[in-house]
């Protein structure tokens, strides 16, 4: 029988997958039979999956963020002059399967450095203390961003929900309740991860330290 550490390994990350092509569908969906009689709908309903499922994503939105953002900048303001027809359609598959094969990439990982944890052990850390104190660093940062998302959010949704309580307050109150705790999981993960991989690294530093002044 398998162990179920390794079934984890393929149930998260295919679940994951299953769930953010779900969102897409419905997003589809929405955009298809409902754009031009009820955009609001699309704004309300459609788009609250997705978010549930980005904030579910965090660490790996943030490392998205940089390919992202320049790209939707660009094609808001038309500096990207994509091709249409066919060409659109394979440009767009590929980036969606880029997507996904990350975000199942990202839970294997997650999955498996959580199992090694449990034994002492991690993929993550370095024999580097510089190394260990930049990666702490930039997980702290990101939990620390993941507290702050989740407040500027959260008011976000209160104020979508106030300002049109007939399209969106239902969606918003599913995302608040479902997305901002996902958010303070991550932070309280990865500043407790930053602590703990800190700690190691000086442990470390100091037992090295102490060796050599006992063979000296």
């Amino acid at each position: 029988m398998i162990p179920l550490n390794k079934r984890l390994r393929v149930i998260v990350p295919t679940l994951q997958v299953i769930l953010l092509v779900s969102a897409g569908i419905w997003h589809g969906i929405l955009t298809k039979y409902e754009f031009h009689r009820h955009p609001e709908l699309i704004t309300g309903y459609g788009v609250a999956p997705i978010d549930i499922l980005g904030k579910m994503n965090f660490p790996l939105l943030v490392l998205w963020l940089p390919v992202v953002y320049p790209i939707t900048y660009g094609l808001s303001t038309s500096y990207l002059n994509l091709p249409a027809g066919a060409p659109l359609v394979a440009i767009v598959g590929v980036f969606d399967l880029a997507v996904l094969v990350s975000v199942a990439l990202f839970w294997y990982g997650v999955i498996a450095e959580a199992e090694m944890r449990r034994h002492g052990s991690s993929l993550i850390r370095s024999s580097m203390r510089i190394v260990e104190v930049l990666k702490a660093t930039v997980l702290a940062v990101t939990g620390v961003g993941a507290v702050a998302y989740a407040c500027w959010d959260g008011h976000r949704l209160l104020l979508l929900g106030r300002s049109n309580p007939s399209a969106f307050y239902w969606s918003s109150v599913v995302d608040a309740i479902i997305g901002e705790p996902l958010l303070v999981i991550w932070a309280v993960v990865l500043i407790m991860t930053s602590v703990q991989d800190l700690m190691v690294a000086f442990r470390k530093s100091e037992n090295k330290i102490s060796e050599g002044r006992w063979h000296i």
